[in-house]
């Protein structure tokens, strides 16, 4: 039998647009399966701690025809954050049906590419994050959650650093999400020769293409860039992989997130998305 995954898009590619629109385009592409947690028009999609919004966003999403795979969750899980904010947006996960948070882990820039932040700089932040983490793995072990920690400079620049991190924090219940386009743009390392080093621990992938140079920002369609997803995606399958892939951006050079691009032609860029990694998802053995 061919391991099923389940294709997802983010809802943050119509981040000018209300939650529901985003909702929408991506049930009419054809997803079953939706992330979200970031800001839409500017403001919070959800609020985790008033009184029946677990329901109304359940509801929303049934109306939609969607399941729910990954919460965006960096803005509670934050080592400047509370552990009450966490185990509250854990609750509310549980209670609509996702079962991976996922977080950014600590950034290494000043200001990106050019001020990077010295190796003695990094270790607080760093040491920091990784015992927040502790915490967080445990909360989520007592509710059947994963936590992803995913690459975004920091201690998740690329596989060799994310597996470091993950020794560090220790817990079980926190894994990798794996983001080639973010690796190659911020690290200008080729992902296919990267990304083996985590694949055992990798939970879910995020399905982000990339064209051209270091810190170039062209991120196209999925399987329109530089990026050698069908390898990857045999690497996926050789390790076992039954966790969600994500389409979370695909603007191209048309401005960040989107916010140049009509709904419209949002809607048909995640069609398109779809369709191609259907193809190249089946073509390494799974099913989608």
């Amino acid at each position: 039998m061919k391991p099923r995954i389940k294709l997802a898009c983010m809802t943050w590619i119509y981040n000018k647009y209300p939650f529901e629109r985003a909702l929408e385009g991506i049930a009419r592409a054809g997803y079953r399966y939706v992330s979200f947690g970031l800001p839409h028009e500017g403001k919070r999609a959800f609020d985790d701690g008033a009184q029946g919004e677990a329901e109304r966003i359940a509801d929303l999403l049934d109306r939609n025809g969607l399941r729910p795979v990954t919460l965006v969750s960096t803005d509670v899980l934050a080592p400047t954050q509370p552990i009450e904010l966490a185990r509250r947006r854990m609750d509310f996960a549980r209670t609509i049906g996702v079962e991976e948070l996922l977080s950014l882990g600590t950034t290494s820039y000043k200001r990106f590419p050019d001020e990077p932040l010295t190796d003695d700089e990094m270790k607080p932040i760093n040491e920091a994050f990784a015992a927040k983490f502790r915490q967080i793995g445990e909360e989520a072990g007592k509710r059947g959650l994963m936590v992803t920690i995913k690459p975004h400079t920091g201690n998740t620049a690329a596989a060799n650093v994310i597996a470091d991190t993950l020794r560090t924090i220790g817990s079980p219940y926190v894994k990798a999400s794996y983001d080639p386009g973010n690796v190659r743009f911020y690290e200008g390392i080729e992902p296919v020769s990267d990304f083996h080093v985590i694949a055992e621990q990798t939970i879910s992938f995020i399905a982000k293409d990339h064209r051209g140079d270091r810190a170039e920002s062209n991120f196209p369609i999925p399987g329109e860039g530089d990026i050698n997803f069908p390898a990857m995606f045999g690497m996926l399958h050789a390790s076992g992989f039954t966790g969600p892939v994500v389409v979370e951006r695909l603007d191209g050079e048309n401005g960040a997130y989107g916010v140049n691009i009509e709904a419209a032609e949002l809607d048909r860029q995640i069609t398109k998305a779809h369709a191609n990694l259907v193809r190249m998802l089946e073509d390494a053995g799974f099913e989608v």
